[in-house]
């Protein structure tokens, strides 16, 4: 009896028992999905993470910039060796290359004659002396188009350089005659001469070889601290270098020559020429330019009594010997 019992309950219980343990089984089972939703939502945030990245582009933009930058820095062009030339003057034994354009007989170089002309055929003696390259060329194309050519085109320049023959004298280290080659100017000719040769040179000037003859005068000082008045030269002008001394003799300590300067006075001299001498008459001090002997007293000027008296270039100081 008490066994049957047993089964009688265990028939009843078993289903019930069974069913709440599939209840609590499928309970576990749903637990992981949701544990895994905010692990899904990881990946959601990975892009936001990754937006500043994508700024990166805009940050490169200046560098670009860099080659504009740099573009006013490129060196400027070198100026053409053929304008230097255009000013040069054809002359005497020069030797010009001459072009025209399809030409072949007219194009080929030509010498200069001692009188400055050169022969072509067709138009036969043309004188050249005394014109620049592109004049020479004008002078032909006009000849051409007059009755040989339509619109010929010519070209001009020098070959070859042997004349323009230039004197360079006076207070150089080595005065004589230089052969221009090429375009000159005053510097380039004292260059040639060695420089100048004393102290007492204020000045360069310039003979021109023309009908005029004009006479140019360039300070020496501003000529070579700031190439002022560096004029161009040409064949048969002469460039004389005159010293400017001032000779001081007498009973002074080196007598001799003292460069003369704007501002140069007689007391000046005398102490450049090592002062004067125990046995000085300072009180007759004579001054010789030219045919006029003027009286000087030293001894005035310097107690301040009387004005120091300018010298000029040339100017002759003697010191006399006192009596006693």
């Amino acid at each position: 009896m008490p066994h049957l019992l047993v089964a009688l309950l265990w028939f009843f219980l078993a289903p019930a028992l069974a069913q709440g343990t599939a209840t609590a089984v499928e309970t576990s089972d749903e637990t992981p999905p949701a544990a895994e939703v905010p692990a899904a939502e990881a990946p959601a945030e990975v892009p936001a993470a990754e937006a500043p990245a994508a700024e990166a582009p805009a940050a490169e933009v200046p560098a670009a910039e860099v080659p504009a930058a740099e573009v006013p820095a490129a060196p400027p062009p070198l100026p053409s060796t053929a304008a230097s030339a255009a000013g040069y003057k054809v002359g005497p034994r020069d030797v010009l290359d001459i072009s025209v354009y399809g030409e072949e007989g007219l194009t080929g170089e030509v010498p200069v004659d001692d009188q400055g002309a050169i022969e072509l055929p067709l138009l036969g003696s043309v004188h050249v002396g005394g014109l620049t390259t592109p004049e020479v060329a004008s002078l032909l194309r006009g000849k051409l188009a007059a009755g040989f050519l339509v619109e010929p085109q010519v070209t001009v320049r020098i070959e070859a350089y042997g004349s323009q023959p230039i004197q360079v004298l006076g207070a150089v280290q080595k005065p004589g005659t230089y052969i221009v080659r090429g375009e000159a100017r005053v510097l380039d000719m004292l260059s040639q001469a060695g420089g100048v040769s004393g102290d007492g040179v204020n000045e360069v000037r310039i003979t021109r070889a023309d009908a005029a003859g004009e006479v140019m005068v360039v300070p020496y000082l501003p000529l070579v601290a700031r190439g002022e008045g560096n004029v161009r030269v040409a064949g048969g002008d002469v460039v004389f270098v005159p010293e400017s001394l001032v000779y001081v003799m007498g009973e002074v300590g080196q007598p001799g020559s003292v460069a003369w300067r704007e501002g140069l006075t007689v007391s000046r001299c005398i102490a450049a020429s090592g002062g004067a001498l125990s046995g000085a008459n300072l009180g007759r001090v004579w001054i010789l330019r030219n045919e006029e002997r003027i009286r000087v007293n030293v001894r005035r000027i310097l107690r301040g009594k009387e004005e120091d008296i300018p010298v000029q270039t040339g100017d002759q100081i003697f010191v006399q010997t006192s009596v006693f």
